[in-house]
């Protein structure tokens, strides 16, 4: 699993992907505040998983080890709740899917990520 930068490089560039990809959903008066919705939930969606491994590094309450039984239960139910619940907003929300298309991806990025790239440590 790769660590924090590594996510949020990966949700930097679905930002960027998402944005020249979908150009007409961007073409309106609320550009800004679409854009703002869009990185906002491509950041989110590509550290999702991660969320009990992140406080355990960022509050160092309890070690790594200790938190790691909590961020795989996390990785086990939260991702496949969070697809189940993006499918359905994907296809009933056709005014934001472009929103929602970019933070399915990043979520299915950040598992393949998880499952190919070797850690190192917290940040890379």
């Amino acid at each position: 699993m790769p660590g924090a930068i590594i996510h949020l490089m990966t949700g930097a560039v679905l930002f960027l992907i998402g944005r020249f990809s979908f150009r007409s959903y961007f073409k309106d008066d609320q550009n800004h505040r679409k854009e703002l919705f869009l990185a906002i939930i491509c950041l989110t969606f590509s550290l999702l998983p991660d969320f009990f491994l992140g406080i355990s590094y960022l509050t160092n309450l309890e070690p790594a080890a200790v938190m790691m039984p909590y961020q795989v239960f996390t990785h086990l139910t939260l991702t496949p709740i969070a697809i189940g619940v993006l499918i359905p907003i994907i296809l009933l929300d056709g005014k934001r899917r472009p929103l929602w298309v970019m933070g399915a991806a990043a979520l299915l990025l950040h598992i393949v990520m998880d499952l190919y790239v070797v850690e190192t440590n917290f940040l890379w």
